[in-house]
C-alpha cells in the first residue's frame, strides 16, 4: 500500500511541479492555487498522511486540470463563449438525436450478445445499458460495467456473473472497432507516429485478451485444473461456480449466427458516433470545411482518451482529444484555437448528454439506493457489495 500512496504522490507532485512551471511562465492567479494545493496533497501522499480516496482524488483532478489547462490556456475565452453563442443549435440538437440511435442500436447487440443466457426484452436492457454508461461517467475504474450487471441481473434474475461476461465481449467488439477505425484512418491519409504506436499498443492488448479468452473456452479443464491445485476445495468450487456462469455469458462466440447478429449490430452502433461528431463540428465555424477524417479520427482518438482516470465525466480527457484529432486534421488549426475550444465542449455535452440524462431518471426508476450504487464502486480492491452481487 505504502508503495501505491508513494506513486500517486510523485504523480501528483509532477502534476504540481507542471502547474509551478507554469506560473514561472507569467500565468495567471489560478496557477500558484493549483500549485500549492496539488503540492500538498503530493507530500501528504508520500508521507502516507491522505486516506486512497483523497489521493485517488487528487490525482484525477489533477490530470483533468493538467489537460484542460493544455486547451485552454493562452486563449481567449470570450471568444470561446461566443463561438457557442453563435453554434448552429439545429445541428447540435441533430448531434444528440444521432446519439439516441446509437444507444438504440447498442441495446440491440446487447439483446443477442445476452440470448445464450435467456431472452432479454428491450427496455430493461436499454435501463442498464443507461445506468451503467452514467455509472462510467460517475465512478472511477469504469466501475459502472459491474453496476450494470448487477441491475439487468436484479431486474431479469439473471446470474449477473453471466451478464458481466457478456460485457467483457461487448468491450473485445468496441475495442478492436476503434482499433479498425485508428488503422483505416491512418491508412488513407493520416500519418502520424503517436497515433501508429497507440494503435499498435491497443492491438497487441486486445490481441491478448482474444487469446486468453480463447483458451479459456477451448481449454476450460487446464483452469479447473489450476483452482483445484491451488486453492482450497471449498473456495474452489465457488470460484468454479462463478467461472461456470461466466462462461455462458460467452457462449455467444461459439453462435455463427449469433456472431453475425451482433457483428451487425457493432457496425451500426459504431458509425452514428463519429456522424454525430461531424455534426457537432459543422455547428461551428472554423474558416474551411471539416475533413471526413477529423471526426473519424476523433471516436478512436477519443475512446482510447478516456481508458486514462480522470476527472467525473472525462473532463479535460474529451477536450484534450478533441484538439489533438483538430491539430491533426483541421488546416489552419492554429488560427481557430476558440473554435476548437468550443468545439471540445460542445462535443462533450452532444455525446454525454443523450446518454448521461436519461442515465439518471433510469437509476430513479428502477429504484436504486446508494447501497445498490455501491455495486459498482471499485477502489483498490473489490468491495464485499459487488463480491456479494455477482454471485
Amino acid at each position: 500500500m505504502k508503495r501505491v500512496n508513494l506513486i500517486r504522490g510523485l504523480f501528483i507532485l509532477v502534476i504540481a511541479g507542471f502547474f509551478g512551471y507554469r506560473l514561472f511562465e507569467g500565468g495567471g492567479l489560478v496557477y500558484p492555487v493549483l500549485t500549492v494545493g496539488l503540492g500538498l496533497l503530493g507530500l501528504l501522499s508520500l508521507l502516507d498522511r491522505l486516506s486512497a480516496r483523497w489521493q485517488t482524488l487528487g490525482l484525477n483532478l489533477g490530470i483533468s486540470l493538467f489537460f484542460l489547462d493544455l486547451v485552454f490556456a493562452e486563449i481567449d475565452l470570450s471568444q470561446v463563449w461566443q463561438a457557442i453563442v453563435n453554434a448552429d443549435y439545429v445541428l447540435l440538437a441533430l448531434s444528440m438525436a444521432i446519439m439516441v440511435l446509437h444507444i438504440y442500436f447498442r441495446t440491440l447487440r446487447w439483446q443477442w450478445l445476452l440470448k445464450p443466457l435467456g431472452e432479454v426484452s428491450f427496455w430493461p436492457a436499454w435501463r442498464a445499458l443507461l445506468i451503467g454508461i452514467t455509472g462510467n461517467t460517475f465512478l472511477p475504474a469504469r466501475a459502472g460495467e459491474f453496476l450494470r450487471a448487477y441491475v439487468l441481473g436484479r431486474s431479469t434474475g439473471l446470474s449477473k456473473t453471466g451478464v458481466f461476461a457478456t460485457l467483457v465481449v461487448e468491450r473485445i467488439f468496441d475495442g478492436l472497432t476503434i482499433l479498425f477505425v485508428l488503422l483505416a484512418v491512418i491508412v488513407l491519409g493520416v500519418r502520424d507516429p503517436q497515433l501508429q504506436t497507440v494503435g499498435l499498443i491497443g492491438g497487441v492488448f486486445y490481441l491478448g485478451v482474444m487469446v486468453g479468452l480463447f483458451l479459456f473456452m477451448t481449454k476450460r479443464h487446464w483452469v479447473d485444473l489450476l483452482i483445484h491445485k491451488f486453492l482450497p476445495t471449498h473456495l474452489a468450487d465457488k470460484v468454479l461456480d462463478l467461472l461456470d456462469n461466466f462462461a455462458n455469458g460467452l457462449a455467444v462466440l461459439k453462435n455463427p449466427k449469433q456472431l453475425a447478429m451482433v457483428t451487425l449490430w457493432n457496425m451500426l452502433t459504431w458509425v452514428f458516433v463519429p456522424i454525430s461528431m461531424w455534426l457537432t463540428l459543422l455547428a461551428l465555424d472554423f474558416g474551411s470545411p471539416v475533413p471526413w477524417q477529423a471526426p473519424v479520427l476523433m471516436l478512436p482518438v477519443m475512446a482510447l482518451g478516456l481508458t486514462v482516470p480522470a476527472a467525473p465525466g472525462g473532463v479535460g480527457l474529451v477536450q484534450a482529444a478533441v484538439k489533438l484529432t483538430l491539430d491533426i486534421t483541421l488546416p489552419a488549426a492554429a488560427s481557430f484555437k476558440e473554435s476548437i475550444a468550443a468545439a471540445s465542449l460542445l462535443i462533450h455535452f452532444t455525446q454525454f448528454a443523450p446518454e448521461v440524462i436519461p442515465g439518471v431518471f433510469c437509476f430513479l426508476y428502477e429504484g436504486l439506493s446508494t447501497s445498490d450504487l455501491k455495486a459498482g464502486q471499485l477502489s483498490n480492491e473489490p468491495s464485499p457489495v459487488l463480491a456479494k452481487s455477482l454471485e
